[in-house]
């Protein structure tokens, strides 16, 4: 008997959404419990991360064009 899979549901902007209210009441605990500069770490960490990644995955596809492209 043959199998043939079924498409799939794009569930990609549902987890977006969560991503980005488990992050938001995650900073809010924080911020609550030791104040703004904490919060001001995260993000700058956070972005700094972010910004890695897109420059990984752009050399890895080979897409990675001027430097200035990336600011």
């Amino acid at each position: 008997m043959q199998y043939h899979p079924q498409p799939v549901e794009d569930y990609m902007t549902a987890n977006m959404i969560l991503l980005f209210v488990n992050l938001l009441w995650i900073l809010i605990a924080i911020w609550s419990a030791w104040g703004m500069l904490p919060i001001l770490v995260i993000a700058a960490v956070l972005n700094h991360l972010i910004t890695r990644l897109e420059l990984h995955l752009r050399q890895r596809n080979g897409t990675l064009g001027n430097p200035a492209d990336s600011i």
